[in-house]
């Protein structure tokens, strides 16, 4: 049995391939997820639709793929990880294949937008979150970085791997070849080395044999409803909400208003994957710095420190060089955040309850990407420049790092939902 070859006291504990599983995962998924620009212009010529229209069918995407992750997640805690990743790997791959197929917009709202992005969920960061959390606890923050660093690497390298694709075979055939990846890649790390948990093919938490006090290991599970009762889930979200907002101003943005600030096109490219790069590197020292120090103060130090990076990213101006040390340095603000909530939501709420918590946890998150793109829009219209919508930002960031150095431990019950229980 594969699980066995793994588990003998000599060799490496288990959790770490369970790490290396969901790594693979969040790689593959957040490359799909990012890769939509290359996809573009070639698919909107083929399918005779402009690009408000497409637009519409990736912010459907979008928008569906944070709202199916509280129920993602609720049935990975209720049913286990291995059937949920199982199907969602295989509903991915058809989905990206059928992708390739789509003659009209109809057909790719209803394939892309809507079957692509429940199987992007199952193998997404909130599964591979919830999962590795139950594996660790004194190592969780790196092997949680690990996963964040998976992420970055996804959108680094798999975008222009996708370009070329695109250019050699056609945008049709390049999706059936990603979704030709997810079945042979994704489909049998799930079926063969995904596990629920230690407890369940009778290991402890980071390998050990027993807890050092001798203690029981805490299973215990916090309901979504009553998290949302607490001040610690709204200082958590309402943080990662800022964490949204401001990757999807970045992302969405941060190469036009290069260019409007005398950079070249392909510079301000540069400068934005530069960022996502350096990301991969700063990600694992953030997760042993959490695990020795705790998860808050690095937090904090994360959104107070992207705070002082969009504001360099806008301010450095007709300055190759310090803007190329300003996107090098952003590197260690950008992937932690996700990392940091998620390793709090196990430490604060149990970690059998990270997949339907960070679950709801993520959808604030999403909610606040929607905003941060569409505002700084709104506001470039209106104002002629990126200027407000970056002061946004860092105001937004600066008061996340606050929050976040204060995040309770779960005890202190809001006013409203304390009357509501007693009512």
């Amino acid at each position: 049995m594969i699980v066995g070859t793994f588990m003998a006291p000599s060799r490496v504990f288990y959790g770490w391939w369970i790490t290396v599983a969901f790594s693979f995962m969040v790689f593959v998924s957040a490359g799909v997820r990012h890769a939509v620009g290359p996809f573009l212009k070639p698919m909107t010529a083929d399918l005779g639709v402009d690009r408000a229209a497409f637009s519409l069918v990736i912010a459907l995407g979008l928008l569906l793929y944070g709202l199916f992750m509280p129920w993602i997640g609720s049935l990975v805690d209720r049913f286990g990880p291995r059937i949920i990743t199982s199907a969602g790997s295989v509903l991915l791959a058809i989905s990206l294949a059928l992708t390739g197929l789509c003659t009209n917009l109809w057909q790719l709202a209803l394939v892309y937008g809507v079957l692509a992005s429940l199987g992007l969920s199952a193998v997404g960061p909130v599964v591979a979150n919830a999962v590795v959390s139950r594996w660790f606890i004194r190592r969780r923050g790196l092997a949680i970085s690990i996963l964040g660093s998976a992420a970055m690497t996804g959108m680094s390298l798999l975008v222009p791997v996708v370009a070329w694709l695109i250019i050699t075979v056609g945008w049709r055939m390049t999706y059936g070849v990603i979704g030709l990846v997810v079945l042979l890649g994704v489909l049998p790390l799930c079926l063969f080395v995904v596990r629920e948990s230690p407890e369940a093919v009778g290991l402890a938490p980071d390998g050990d044999a027993a807890r050092p006090d001798g203690a029981a290991i805490s299973t215990r599970r916090t309901p979504v409803a009553t998290a949302m009762r607490t001040l610690a889930f709204w200082q958590l979200a309402g943080s990662f909400f800022t964490c949204g907002f401001s990757m999807s101003l970045i992302s969405s943005h941060g190469v036009p208003m290069l260019t409007d600030h005398g950079y070249t096109p392909i510079f301000a490219s540069w400068i934005v994957g530069l960022l996502g790069a350096s990301s991969m590197v700063f990600t694992l020292g953030l997760g042993a710095m959490a695990d020795r120090w705790g998860a808050r103060p690095v937090l904090a130090g994360v959104y107070a420190g992207r705070a002082l990076i969009f504001a360099g990213l806008f301010l450095v101006r007709d300055n190759p060089f310090a803007i190329l040390t300003v996107a090098i340095l952003g590197g260690i603000t950008l992937a932690g955040s996700g990392s940091m909530t998620s390793m709090l939501t196990a430490d604060i709420y149990g970690r059998y309850s990270v997949g339907s918590i960070f679950g709801m946890i993520f959808l604030v998150h999403q909610t606040g990407a929607a905003l941060g793109s569409s505002l700084a829009g709104r506001l470039f219209e209106s104002t002629g420049g990126y200027g407000a919508a970056f002061a946004v930002a860092c105001g937004l960031l600066l008061s996340a790092g606050f929050v976040s150095l204060r995040v309770d431990n779960g005890t202190r019950v809001l006013r409203w939902a304390a009357r509501g229980a007693g009512a």
